[in-house]
């Protein structure tokens, strides 16, 4: 009898030790989304560490859910991708494949997989909304320290916080990248009941200047959308009094015409702006000159899109698979770059057919979670405004490999089909 007591303290001793370790993992998964390092080629973050401990912890409690029909995609794009860049592309371009490229592609496929099982599982056991909160809560860190450390023109650390000395990138390998997550952050900081008004000014008023530090064009089109977004469903989804809707209104095209009509004096701050913030003067470029912005300083996107859309031209149907996309792309077309923009890197590599089911079944989320938004929780709305700011970033940098769009997207599709748990999945 001494020993059963003892040996039962001693079990939930351990249960709630890992209790805490697993609590810990999530956390730590959380706000290292913030942050990732090109190792050997590879984009690697040290929350990918921590997952391999959820992971592991939901295994061994028997708690992992394995969504059925996003696992027989992940299966049969794993097949079509790796039989595409081994047998086709080498017999129908005369390319020798490149293992090493293969082997480390489809290891950043499996680790976006393995990112959206853990979004799909933490929304099953409620603790997703408190990893969002996490994670919004370190991107405002993170932009409030880095708009400190460009003010004062702190360069301690300008290596590692800094791209080309000038265009702050947080934690991340690209200001790009890293403006498009603060946005990202900011959609829980806006949303959030819990969050007062004043604070939820600050922490826009905050984000908006993270963005402009990072020198994104990417990051201040997509704010704009977002922005835009919220405006419209501010208006035609929010149910409001006539006298104050017509208000509201005219005070929106007020301060449109106004703009137009000062654009000059806009211009002067601009100008004022760009001086003392060397990186806000690749941003001033999108007000003076949106065709050139985009096409040229450093950007190249145009050239980037087209170098794409041949690559596509070359295997519409069944894609050139992965580890193939800068060989082909230099061989055939004398460009060694991605696509720099997800919808053209992924139909590239999968071929259009699929291309067009997956983005088909990732809009079809978004107006789920859009017709539903009376009915559902808060949490849908968030995820929803998450994952449309990530494709809106994904017009310019390529995201398919991003870590928190398939976190996010697994949270959805557990969360708008939260009632068909155990008819969803299956347990490992």
């Amino acid at each position: 009898m001494y020993r059963k007591v003892i040996n039962t303290i001693k079990s939930n001793t351990l249960k709630k030790q890992n209790n805490i370790f697993f609590i810990l993992s999530i956390f730590f998964t959380s706000i290292l989304l913030h942050q990732s390092n090109v190792v050997f080629g590879v984009n690697i973050s040290f929350a990918d560490l921590f997952c391999l401990f959820i992971l592991l912890f939901l295994m061994l409690n028997k708690q992992l859910l394995m969504p059925i029909g996003p696992l027989l995609f992940f299966l049969i794009i794993s097949v079509l991708v790796l039989a595409t860049a081994y047998f086709y592309i080498p017999i129908k371009y005369d390319i020798a494949p490149n293992s090493i490229r293969i082997i480390s592609d489809y290891t950043k496929l499996l680790a976006t997989f393995s990112y959206f099982i853990i979004g799909y599982n933490l929304a099953t056991i409620n603790l997703l909304k408190p990893a969002v909160r996490w994670y919004s809560y370190f991107g405002l860190f993170i932009g409030m320290a880095g708009i400190v450390i460009t003010i004062l023109n702190i360069r301690v650390f300008s290596e590692i916080l800094f791209f080309g000395e000038t265009r702050f990138k947080g934690l991340m390998i690209d200001p790009n990248y890293f403006s498009v997550l603060q946005i990202t952050a900011l959609v829980y900081l806006t949303r959030s009941e819990k969050i007062k008004a004043r604070y939820k000014i600050l922490a826009v008023f905050i984000m908006i200047l993270s963005v402009l530090i990072s020198g994104s064009k990417t990051g201040i089109i997509t704010l704009f959308s977002y922005f835009i977004l919220r405006t419209v469903e501010y208006f035609f989804l929010t149910r409001k009094k006539l006298s104050t809707l017509i208000f509201q209104l005219f005070f929106t095209i007020s301060l449109v015409v106004t703009i137009l009509v000062f654009f000059d004096s806009f211009q002067i701050i601009f100008s004022y702006l760009s001086s003392a913030i060397p990186s806000f003067s690749r941003i001033h470029l999108l007000f003076s000159d949106f065709i050139s912005a985009i096409s040229e300083g450093g950007s190249g996107r145009e050239d980037t899109w087209r170098a794409a859309l041949q690559v596509i031209q070359l295997s519409p149907v069944i894609g050139i698979g992965i580890g193939t996309y800068t060989t082909i792309a230099w061989e055939m077309f004398h460009y060694n770059n991605v696509a720099h923009n997800t919808f053209l890197q992924i139909s590239a590599e999968w071929g259009i057919p699929f291309a067009v089911i997956f983005f088909s079944f990732v809009f079809f989320l978004l107006g789920k979670a859009t017709r539903y938004r009376n009915q559902a929780s808060d949490l849908n709305i968030i995820l929803r405004d998450m994952i449309f700011i990530l494709l809106i970033g994904s017009l310019a940098i390529s995201l398919n490999n991003a870590r928190v769009l398939w976190l996010f997207l697994g949270a959805l599709v557990f969360s708008l089909n939260g009632n068909k748990r155990m008819n969803s999945g299956i347990q490992i």
